[in-house]
């Protein structure tokens, strides 16, 4: 049996039809805890910590979204799980993406949430920006901006706590793990293979999103063969945090009524 090398947590009744958990850049599993209580009564459910996050170890080899996604599959691996539905969130969807494109047959379902499925020059060029001042002012100086473009200013003021928890998840990220990943964002370009995803896809957009706006979904739920397309509005880009109960509740129906989940009445 393969040997896994991120760190990953399994919820939920043994049996129960697989459901993979990836997260956003400098974050980790434990933004999934909005989702847990809920989705762990109908499925079991796997957090992974992708590399260089949390509590995985950084991956020096490890530079590419496919490689991420193959570091995903050595967990499924681990646990004898031939099949899963994988919920990916910005650069979790990212990941996602990648692992439906490289290995389709273990694909069950998939949700892409907050995400993109192509980095523009213009982009990349922030991307570089942003990664230099992190080497030069560590990772704290990343943090006004970052929430700035995660939440909207009215939720921002309204949870100054629920901010503080994602800072702090933040600050815990080592550059190494955020200097990779950012360069894994910054080479993204799964738009033109979309169409080879075959399995049934939700997306999930936010209203308000700065840092993945409603225009990048639809540009991935039209190429998508089965894919359909829910806007949260009022949301930013981490809408499992800021939207908890309508990402729970909507993410969960599709995942028990997608045609090919097991989980289906």
């Amino acid at each position: 049996m393969s040997t896994a090398r991120l760190f990953h947590s399994v919820h939920g009744p043994d049996g129960a039809p697989v459901v993979v958990l990836l997260h956003p850049l400098a974050t980790h599993s434990a933004l999934w805890q909005p989702q847990l209580p809920a989705w762990s009564t109908r499925f079991r459910v796997v957090c992974v910590d992708l590399p260089g996050h949390g509590r995985s170890p950084v991956l020096p080899e490890v530079t590419t979204l496919s490689q991420y996604a193959a570091e995903v599959r050595r967990v499924l691996d681990a646990l004898g799980v031939d099949r899963a539905a994988l919920v990916g969130l910005s650069l979790g969807g990212m990941v996602a993406q990648a692992f439906a494109l490289d290995w389709p047959g273990r694909t069950q379902a998939l949700v892409l949430a907050h995400t993109s499925a192509r980095t523009e020059p213009a982009v990349c060029d922030l991307w570089s920006t942003r990664l230099q001042q992190a080497a030069d002012e560590g990772m704290a100086a990343q943090v006004p901006a970052i929430l700035g473009r995660w939440f909207p200013p009215a939720f921002a003021a309204s949870a100054p706590m629920t901010l503080q928890w994602v800072a702090a998840q933040i600050l815990s990220t080592p550059f190494a793990g955020y200097a990779a990943a950012v360069g894994a964002i910054q080479r993204l370009d799964h738009l033109d293979r979309l169409h080879r995803i075959a399995a049934p896809t939700l997306v999930v957009a936010g209203e308000l999103d700065a840092a993945a706006p409603p225009a990048l979904a639809w540009s991935m739920a039209e190429r998508l063969p089965r894919a359909t397309l829910v806007t949260l509005p009022g949301s930013g880009h981490i809408g499992n945090v800021q939207q908890a109960l309508a990402f729970t509740e909507t993410v969960g129906a599709f995942l028990v009524q997608s045609p090919d989940s097991p989980a289906s009445p």
